[in-house]
């Protein structure tokens, strides 16, 4: 009787336990879900993110570029594009970026006719991208207005350091030689006018002199801009700088178009 008795004391002992267990860990799966959808995604551009500055009215006659030769390639022609046109969209071939997965690091694109590798400017440093679709819990601003860009709301690429730190630097070069190269562009910061710096290559070595530089003026929200060459000396290696305030601000691009040189 007395076994029996304490048997079933265990027995209640346990059941108690195990169903204030079972408490507990219910009580720390719901907390943690709590946590988890406090918690928001990381929202870009990251300095401002209010939706009341996501778009703001079309503006005509924007600034073109400036374009100056390199001081060893004078007698060379280049052509600034600064608008998107037929000549421009007919002629080239848009680098498809869309089997590229969200929020991951890359440093390289693959097409069926092209490689685009993202290299660095020094030897210890290599430079990245991650692809941040338009919306809510991505690149939420407003690009820019036709003709200015192809695209209202594109998945863009953020320049992505290899410490995985933003950057305001794009360096990358391709596998064939390019005869013509576009990209609309846009700064990681809001209501900032800031200058952005291309320098073209006909080779893979940045100490090389350059074949051309352009510069131009860019701001997000509704303030990306196209910046395409025709070039007379095929493009091996392009830079895109944001000339910014002390600290990362971080550079954004999209809609990259090419025509491999014949």
């Amino acid at each position: 009787m007395k076994a029996f008795y304490f048997k079933s004391l265990f027995a209640a002992v346990l059941a108690v336990t195990l169903s204030s267990c079972e408490k507990s860990t219910e009580s720390i799966e719901t907390l943690s879900e709590k946590r988890t959808s406090s918690l928001s995604p990381i929202v870009y551009p990251l300095m401002g993110n209010e939706i009341g500055t996501a778009i703001l009215p079309r503006k005509d006659k924007l600034p073109d570029g400036k374009l100056d030769k390199g001081f060893l390639y004078k007698n060379g022609k280049f052509k600034l594009i600064n608008e998107v046109c037929e000549e421009y969209v007919t002629k080239t071939k848009l680098l498809d970026i869309s089997k590229l997965p969200e929020g991951v690091y890359g440093n390289k694109i693959i097409n069926d006719d092209l490689t685009v590798n993202f290299v660095s400017t020094v030897d210890t440093q290599d430079y990245g991208f991650k692809k941040v679709s338009s919306g809510l819990e991505g690149w939420w601003a407003h690009w820019n207005y036709s003709p200015y860009t192809e695209s209202e709301y594109p998945a863009v690429l953020t320049a992505i350091a290899e410490e995985r730190y933003t950057s305001n630097l794009f360096a990358f070069t391709f596998s064939k030689k390019l005869d013509m190269f576009g990209f609309e562009v846009a700064p990681n910061a809001v209501n900032e006018n800031l200058k952005v710096k291309v320098r073209y290559w006909d080779d893979y070595w940045y100490k090389y002199p350059t074949l051309c530089d352009v510069e131009q003026v860019v701001s997000t929200p509704s303030g990306a801009r196209l910046i395409a060459i025709k070039s007379s000396i095929p493009i091996r290696r392009v830079e895109i700088i944001l000339d910014t305030k002390p600290g990362a601000v971080g550079v954004a691009i999209a809609n990259l178009r090419y025509s491999i040189a014949k």
